[in-house]
């Protein structure tokens, strides 16, 4: 199946037997590319942040627990999110708050590098229980606009 041409989130699901170690050896790879595609919206004043973000996820990483990921609150810009699952198998994402082209973009470049390494995964897009984008607010009846004047 291909993969769809927007989407809010991309996430990778590793295979049931891996575990976050497995992440170890690629995850400065990731951690790259989300910086780099993070690059617009970074402040001035958080020169190191990036490279101490990696440092404690790859110290989590080697010691086989959940990494913090890249969760800044940028406007828009995109997170890579380790979520807390009930399951045991090891999953992350990329989000933005819309739907757009790079998250679907950074999933797929991230997918074909887990394959490279021989990181058994499955990829998914939308999974996130967000509801439909929110648009404008409707306007309830007897109000201005509604085509009804009160009396």
């Amino acid at each position: 199946m291909s993969p769809p041409v927007k989407a809010r989130s991309g996430h990778i699901l590793l295979d049931s037997k891996r575990s976050y170690r497995d992440l170890v050896r690629v995850y400065p790879e990731i951690h790259r590319r989300v910086v780099e595609m993070n690059r617009p919206f970074v402040k001035e004043s958080d020169p190191l942040l990036p490279e101490v973000l990696l440092d404690e996820n790859l110290r989590d990483l080697k010691g086989n627990r959940k990494p913090v990921g890249y969760n800044r609150q940028d406007a828009f810009g995109l997170r890579l999110i380790f979520p807390i699952v009930e399951e045991k198998r090891v999953e992350f994402y990329f989000t933005k708050p819309s739907r757009c082209q790079e998250v679907v973009q950074v999933t797929e470049q991230v997918s074909a590098l887990l394959r490279r390494r021989g990181i058994k995964h499955t990829v998914e897009y939308d999974r996130l229980g967000l509801g439909p984008p929110r648009g404008l607010p409707s306007t309830p009846p007897g109000t201005i606009g509604s085509g009804f004047l009160p009396p």
